[in-house]
C-alpha cells in the first residue's frame, strides 16, 4: 500500500514537470514566430525594403530666388543623379499648375502672360522603380522697364479738415467722400470740395479704425484697419446696411474697377475681391524693375490704371492691374509746404478722380489742404 502511493506520487511529479517543459517550448516557439514571421533565417539577415532618404534630383535652372524681367524666356532644367535609377518621366509645374511632361530633357517657359512677383517652379521625377522625387525653387518676375517718371503741377488748392486722418478718398456727384481713421475718431464723410465742410457724416464705433473706401453702384464700402470687417453704407443717407468679414490680416486701401474691388493690406500684394461678398478672386504682387514694392496704401482706379500711395513716401505709383507692373512714379515732393505743416500733419495719403472732368485730387493725413493736380512727365 505504501509502495503504490509512492509510485503514484512520482508519476504525478513527472507529469507536472513534463507539462512545464511543454509550456516553455510553446512559449519559445511563439516568441520566435512573432519576431521572425515564421522565417527560419536569423533576424539579422532579414532583408528590409530600401528607402532613399536624399533626393536624387535638383533644379539647375532657374536658380532659387532668381530674378527675371516679365516677358523673359526662362530655361527649366533639372539634374538627376546616376544612382537614382532609370527615369520614367519628369513633370514640370508652375504655381501648382502642370506645364509639361518630359523624358528629362530641358524645356523653356515664356513668362509673357504671367504677372510680376513670386512664382514657384516645381519638378516631379518619376522613376521606373516606383520612387518619386519632388523639388522646387522660387523665382521673381519683375517689371521689364524702369517706371516712367512724372511730376505735378498744382491747378487749385481747396481747404481740408486738418483733423481728418485721411485713409480713403473718392469723388462722386460733385462731392468728396472720405474715410478717416484712428480709434474713437473714425468717420465716413461727405465733403463740400470748395469749402472743405462736412455736409454728412457717420461715426464708427470706438473699437473700429476706418481705412480704405470704395463706391460700388449706390453703396459705399469702408474697410477697417485690424478689425477684419468692412462696413457697407447706403450712399444717399449713410445708413449702415451690413458688415462683411474678410480674411486679410489688415485693411488699407480700397477701390473699384467696375468688376472687382481692389484691396491692399500694407504689403506688396494686391487683392481682387468679389464686389458683394469680398471673397478673394485672385491676387498679384506689385513690382518695379528692381523688386517688390511694399506698403501699398490708398488706391484709386483711373483710366485702366491703379494709382497707389505708398506709406511714408512722397510719391504715387501708377500700376498695371493686369500684370502688377509699376508703369510710372509721380514725385509729389514739396506738395505741402513747410509753412502748412502744422503739428500732427502726416504723410501723403488720399487720391480721388472726377471721371467726368479727369480732375485729380490729392491730400494727406491731417493736412489742411486738398490739391487739384495735373500730372506731367519729367
Amino acid at each position: 500500500m505504501f509502495a503504490s502511493r509512492n509510485f503514484k506520487l512520482n508519476f504525478d511529479m513527472r507529469l507536472f514537470f513534463l507539462m512545464i517543459c511543454l509550456c516553455c517550448t510553446l512559449f519559445t516557439a511563439c516568441s520566435s514566430c512573432n519576431r521572425g514571421g515564421g522565417d527560419t533565417k536569423s533576424n539579422s539577415t532579414t532583408e528590409q525594403p530600401h528607402v532613399r532618404q536624399r533626393k536624387q534630383i535638383a533644379i539647375t535652372s532657374p536658380k532659387n530666388n532668381e530674378k527675371q524681367p516679365l516677358g523673359a524666356t526662362v530655361a527649366l532644367s533639372a539634374k538627376i543623379k546616376d544612382e537614382a535609377g532609370p527615369l520614367d518621366s519628369l513633370r514640370w509645374f508652375i504655381d501648382g499648375k502642370w506645364v509639361k511632361t518630359t523624358n528629362g530633357e530641358d524645356i523653356t517657359w515664356n513668362t509673357g502672360e504671367q504677372t510680376t512677383g513670386t512664382h514657384r517652379i516645381e519638378a516631379v521625377a518619376h522613376y521606373t522603380s516606383g520612387q518619386r522625387d519632388i523639388v522646387s525653387v522660387t523665382m521673381f518676375l519683375l517689371a521689364p522697364l524702369a517706371p516712367k517718371q512724372y511730376t505735378y503741377k498744382v491747378m487749385q488748392v481747396h481747404p481740408h479738415d486738418p483733423k481728418a486722418y485721411t485713409q480713403g478718398l473718392l469723388f462722386d456727384g460733385g462731392f468728396l467722400y472720405e474715410s478717416t481713421g484712428l480709434e474713437g475718431k473714425s468717420t465716413l464723410r461727405k465733403v463740400n470740395i470748395q469749402t472743405g465742410d462736412t455736409v454728412q457724416a457717420a461715426s464708427l464705433s470706438d473699437e473700429l479704425f476706418g481705412e480704405g473706401l470704395a463706391l460700388v453702384d449706390d453703396k459705399l464700402i469702408q474697410l477697417t484697419y485690424k478689425n477684419q470687417v468692412a462696413l457697407v453704407y447706403r450712399k444717399t443717407d449713410f445708413k449702415l446696411l451690413s458688415r462683411i468679414n474678410y480674411p486679410m490680416r489688415e485693411g488699407w486701401g480700397l477701390t473699384y474697377d467696375g468688376t472687382h474691388l481692389l484691396m491692399t493690406d500694407g504689403s506688396a500684394t494686391l487683392y481682387f475681391l468679389d464686389r458683394e461678398y469680398l471673397t478673394e478672386v485672385r491676387r498679384l504682387e506689385v513690382c518695379d524693375n528692381k523688386g517688390i514694392v511694399q506698403q501699398l496704401n490708398e488706391l484709386e482706379y483711373i483710366n485702366g490704371e491703379l494709382w497707389a500711395n505708398v506709406y511714408y513716401a512722397d510719391y504715387i505709383l501708377r500700376i498695371d492691374p493686369k500684370t502688377g507692373v509699376v508703369l510710372g512714379r509721380i514725385d509729389m515732393t514739396g506738395l505741402l509746404k513747410d509753412s502748412d505743416r502744422k503739428i500732427g500733419a502726416e504723410v501723403l495719403n488720399g487720391i480721388a478722380c472726377d471721371e467726368k472732368t479727369g480732375k485729380i485730387y490729392v491730400t494727406g493725413k491731417n493736412w489742411p489742404k486738398l490739391f487739384e493736380i495735373q500730372v506731367i512727365g519729367k
